[in-house]
C-alpha cells in the first residue's frame, strides 16, 4: 500500500514535517466546509497518482508555479517499507532510497511500475498496470471521468474494444482467449506474407473476384478444346512430354546459334590481332625502296622519316595488341565451353517426335495461356482460403470473448445490484452493464439517464471492480460527488469506509452538510485537511493576488 508522501514543497505552517500519511481503506482529503476551490484537493490526488507512476502531476499548476521539485513516497508490502524519490524534471527516473533518503539505485519508471504490479498481484497476462489503474483514478486533469462511458479513458474516446480488453485482463481471463488471439494473428501473418509474395512476384497474380475466376474457368475449357483439336491435327498421338522436349530443344538450338555467333566474332577478333602482330600495320623500308622504282621522284628521305616515326608507334601498339590478344583468348574459352555444353544438352533431350514449328508455336501458346489462367485461379483460391481461415479464427476469438465478457458482465451486475440496494434501500434501479459484442457495451441505469444517476453509476462501477479484481486502489475527486443526492452520498461513503484491505482516496467538501454520522466518518478517515490561504496544500493559493504579489493591496 501507499504509506506516505513527502516533499519540501509540502512543508507549511500547519504541516511542518511536509508529510502526508495514508492507511488501508478510505483516505479522505477534506476540503473546507464552504467548498473553497483551488486549495489543492485535486492536486493531492494527482500527487498520489504520481507516486503510482502517473504523469499528469508534471503538467499541473503546482509544477508551473513552484518549478520542478522532488516527491518522496513510501510503499509498504508484507511489513516492509520501500522508499522512493521521483522528480518532476526527470519523471522517467525513480530512485530507490534508504531510510535516510540516500540513493541506493536509480531505476526506470517502467521497471518501477513492473515492481509495483508484482507486489500488488497485478502482473496479470495481457494487463498493463498504469493503463489499468489510471482509469480508476478519476481526478480533475485526467480524461477518465465520462459518466456515460465509465469503462473508457480519454474522455470516453478510447475504443470500446480496448476498454473491454482491459476488463478481460483485469478479471484474469486473458489466458483463456490467448490461443484464439494467436490463431487470428497467425492467419493475419499468412495473409501479409502472401501479399508480400505477390508484390515481389514470387507467386502469380490473382484474379480480382469470383466473376473473373469463373470467366477464367470458362476460357480454360475453350482453350483445352482448342489444344485437343490441335493434337488431333497431328498425324501421331501427341505426347505432352515430347512437346516439352521439342520446345526445350528449340530453345537450346537458339541459344547454340547465339553462342556460336559470339564465338566466331571473338575468333575473328583474335585472328585480326594475330595478323597485326605478325605483319605489322605500317610498310617496311624495303617496301618504300620498291616504291621508288615506280615513282622515281618520290622523296624517300621524307618517307623514311615518317617510317621511323611509325616504328616508334608500332612498338607501343604491339604491347597493346598483346594485351588484347590475352583478353580475347580468355573470352573465347568460356564461349567454347558454352557451345559444348548446349550441344550435349540437345543430345540428351533427343525428342522422339517431330513437330513443325507452326504446330509447336500454336500448341505452346495455348498451353501457356491455360497455365497462366490456372495459376491466377489457384492464387485466387489460395487467397480465398487464407481469408476464410482469418475470418474463422476471428469469429472463434469473438465468440469466446463474448462468453467471457458475459461472465464478467454477470459478476459486475450482480454486485451493482447489491451496492444499489444498500445505497438506495432498494428503491432505485441499479446501473446495468450490457456488453452487446466483443467490442461494444452500454452502461446506464434503466429508465433514468440523469447526470446524477450516471455519476452515481460510475462510482458504483468502480467500487464493484475494486471488490471483484486485484485492482489495489481507486481515487475519486470531489467533482464527482455534487451531482449525487446527500442521502446516497452518506450511504456510499459507508461502503467506502467498509473497505479494509485496499486503498480508496477521495477528495471531499461540505462535510457538515451530511449530518453528524457522515461528518464523523469523514473525520475518522481524514489524512489531510485543506482550506483557503495558508491552509492550502502548498500554503498558498495561486489564484489569489496575495499569493502572486506580496506587495499587492
Amino acid at each position: 500500500m501507499l504509506k506516505e508522501i513527502y516533499s519540501d514543497q509540502l512543508i507549511t505552517k500547519n504541516r511542518p514535517d511536509g508529510i502526508i500519511k495514508f492507511h488501508t481503506g478510505l483516505n479522505v482529503v477534506l476540503g473546507s466546509k464552504v467548498g473553497t476551490t483551488s486549495i489543492g484537493k485535486s492536486t493531492t490526488l494527482l500527487l498520489i497518482d504520481f507516486a503510482f507512476g502517473g504523469n499528469t502531476y508534471t503538467g499541473s499548476n503546482a509544477v508551473k508555479e513552484l518549478g520542478n521539485h522532488t516527491i518522496y513516497f513510501t510503499f509498504s508490502f508484507n511489513g516492509n517499507d520501500y522508499r522512493f524519490a521521483r522528480s518532476t524534471e526527470i519523471p522517467g527516473d525513480i530512485a530507490w532510497l534508504d531510510k535516510d533518503k540516500n540513493i541506493l539505485k536509480v531505476d526506470s519508471k517502467d521497471n518501477f511500475i513492473s515492481w509495483l504490479a508484482g507486489n500488488y498481484g497485478m502482473d496479470l497476462p495481457g494487463l498493463k498496470f498504469r493503463n489499468t489503474i489510471s482509469r480508476f483514478f478519476r481526478i480533475y486533469g485526467k480524461s477518465n471521468y465520462s459518466e456515460t462511458r465509465p469503462l473508457q479513458t480519454r474522455s470516453g474516446t478510447e475504443s470500446q474494444k480496448d476498454a473491454l480488453d482491459v476488463l478481460i485482463s483485469l478479471f484474469n481471463k486473458h489466458e483463456e482467449i490467448r490461443a484464439f488471439k494467436e490463431q487470428e494473428k497467425l492467419a493475419e501473418e499468412k495473409i501479409s506474407a502472401y501479399r508480400a509474395a505477390r508484390k515481389f512476384e514470387f507467386v502469380p497474380s490473382s484474379v480480382d473476384g469470383m466473376k473473373k475466376y469463373q470467366a477464367n474457368i470458362d476460357e480454360i475449357a475453350v482453350l483445352q478444346r482448342d489444344r485437343a483439336s490441335l493434337e488431333l491435327s497431328h498425324n501421331e498421338e501427341v505426347n505432352k512430354e515430347e512437346i516439352d522436349k521439342a520446345n526445350q530443344a528449340n530453345s537450346l538450338r537458339v541459344m547454340l546459334s547465339d553462342a556460336r555467333r559470339a564465338l566466331r566474332q571473338k575468333e575473328n577478333d583474335l585472328h585480326l590481332i594475330d595478323l597485326n602482330i605478325s605483319q605489322g600495320i605500317y610498310p617496311t623500308e624495303a617496301d618504300l625502296k620498291s616504291l621508288s622504282e615506280f615513282f622515281p621522284d618520290v622523296n624517300l628521305k621524307k618517307l623514311m622519316d615518317i617510317e621511323k616515326f611509325h616504328n616508334k608507334i608500332q612498338t607501343i601498339l604491339k604491347d597493346e595488341l598483346s594485351e588484347a590478344k590475352s583478353k580475347a583468348e580468355e573470352e573465347i574459352k568460356p564461349l567454347q565451353e558454352l557451345v559444348e555444353s548446349i550441344q550435349k544438352q540437345i543430345e540428351v533431350i533427343k525428342p522422339s517426335m517431330a513437330f513443325s514449328q507452326e504446330f509447336l508455336s500454336a500448341y505452346t501458346q495455348i498451353d501457356r495461356r491455360i497455365h497462366k489462367l490456372e495459376d491466377e485461379n489457384e492464387a485466387f483460391a489460395t487467397k480465398s482460403r487464407l481469408d476464410r481461415e482469418k475470418a474463422q479464427a476471428s469469429e472463434r476469438l469473438k465468440e469466446h470473448t463474448r462468453i467471457i465478457l458475459h461472465e464478467i458482465q454477470h459478476s459486475i451486475n450482480t454486485l451493482l445490484i447489491e451496492i444499489s440496494r444498500y445505497v438506495s434501500n432498494g428503491l432505485d434501479n441499479p446501473p446495468d452493464l450490457a456488453i452487446k459484442e466483443y467490442n461494444s457495451y452500454n452502461f446506464e441505469t434503466p429508465h433514468d439517464t440523469g447526470t446524477g444517476t450516471n455519476y452515481k453509476g460510475m462510482l458504483y462501477y468502480d467500487l464493484s471492480i475494486l471488490r471483484l479484481t486485484p485492482l489495489p486502489a481507486m481515487a475519486h475527486d470531489s467533482l464527482l460527488f455534487p451531482f449525487i443526492s446527500d442521502e446516497h452520498i452518506c450511504k456510499l461513503l459507508q461502503l467506502y469506509a467498509a473497505e479494509k484491505e485496499k486503498q480508496i482516496f477521495i477528495a471531499f467538501d461540505h462535510e457538515e452538510n451530511y449530518g453528524t454520522e457522515t461528518n464523523n466518518l469523514l473525520r475518522k478517515h481524514m489524512v489531510l485537511k485543506l482550506d483557503a490561504g495558508e491552509k492550502a496544500l502548498y500554503g498558498r493559493q495561486w489564484g489569489r493576488k496575495d499569493a502572486n504579489n506580496e506587495n499587492s493591496i
